[in-house]
């Protein structure tokens, strides 16, 4: 069931996909990741392919994993050359 942008309803496990009819028009629609592309559309049966749409990363927490910026061992000399 196509519902229109303002009044859908998106969830976590279900992204919304962009189609683009033969005529050149696009409808977007709900589905799970493990489903199939479309081949046509539901409501026109015109042959569709899927538009690639940026992705844009959405950052949820309290911040970053120990294991993305480690501070330096004692032994360690810094890389900025260290001062000789």
């Amino acid at each position: 069931m196509l519902v229109p942008s303002r009044h859908r309803r998106i969830s976590a496990d279900r992204p919304v996909y962009v189609y683009r009819r033969q005529d050149g028009s696009t409808f977007e629609i709900e589905q799970r990741i493990t489903e199939d592309s479309l081949v046509s559309c539901p409501t026109t049966g015109q042959k569709v392919e899927r538009v690639l749409q940026p992705f844009s990363p959405r950052y949820k927490g309290t911040g970053f994993y120990s294991t993305d910026h480690r501070r330096p061992k004692a032994n360690e000399q810094p890389k900025d050359g260290g001062g000789k």
